[in-house]
């Protein structure tokens, strides 16, 4: 098996990691045995720096089948499992709530990792065929939100709330309905761009990287999520910025 695996195959295998590490931080805060919320979170944005990587490796070198389906199963754990386990930790531990707050965490959680999956499902069902040029509108959008980005939506939106004094309350009402958008969002048909163009994902993945720095050496990281959810929020907002004849519904 170990011969099947590739370069960009360790950093799958990395990325899955993080978000085990991040899952293991979320059940410690559960049980009250820890307050390691904050580096969840930021192993989860660390995750999707690594994601990232993972993709430009693996068109600068030879992919596999084999890859495509690791790369998917990484995701589902660090962008699909990890992040619902973290906003019920969130709304349960940090911010002290009880019913039926910890009710809906949990009803809401479980459509989140619903639809992520069905996203990668969806992902992994269409992947295009090599030398079909019919499926080379397919290999340049993603239909639907990636969970990548819902996932680093959600992280650095909840590392925004323990920096801002908002009531607890609000801050939960506001996280379901965040979720509940981004469960649309990644099920829907709204065509996204993939951003291939390193002027792009190299300013994105340095910021994220600076979240985890500032995180390291105890820098108020307020500025820097907030920075974060502005450019996911962009991102998942731009099928607005142009016109098209996709199918959006």
């Amino acid at each position: 098996m170990l011969r099947l695996t590739k370069l960009p195959d360790l950093f799958s295998i990395l990325n899955a990691v993080l978000g085990f590490g991040a899952i293991l931080l979320a059940l410690d805060g559960i049980r009250g045995t820890g307050t390691g919320l904050a580096t969840a979170l930021v192993l989860i944005l660390l995750a999707a720096v690594i994601d990232g990587l993972d993709g430009i490796v693996a068109r600068a070198l030879e992919s596999s089948l084999l890859g495509e389906f690791l790369d998917s199963l990484a995701d589902m754990v660090s962008f699909g499992v990890a992040p619902a386990i973290l906003a019920y930790a969130f709304i349960t531990d940090y911010s002290r709530l009880a019913a039926p707050y910890g009710s809906l965490a949990l009803a809401v959680g479980g459509a989140y990792i619903t639809c992520g999956m069905l996203r990668l499902a969806r992902f992994n069902a269409n992947l295009p065929v090599p030398n079909v040029p019919e499926q080379r509108e397919l290999s340049e959008k993603f239909l639907g939100f990636p969970i990548t980005g819902s996932a680093t939506f959600l992280a650095s939106f909840i590392l925004l709330m323990t920096e801002l004094p908002i009531p607890s309350a609000a801050s939960a009402k506001l996280l379901l309905g965040v979720m509940a958008l981004l469960c649309y969002l990644m099920t829907s048909r709204i065509p996204y761009q993939k951003l291939r163009d390193r002027r792009i994902t190299v300013p994105v993945g340095l910021l994220f990287l600076a979240l985890f720095l500032a995180y390291l050496f105890s820098f108020s990281f307020v500025y820097l999520a907030f920075v974060a959810v502005a450019l996911t929020a962009f991102y998942m907002c731009s099928p607005l910025l142009y016109t098209g004849k996709e199918k959006v519904i």
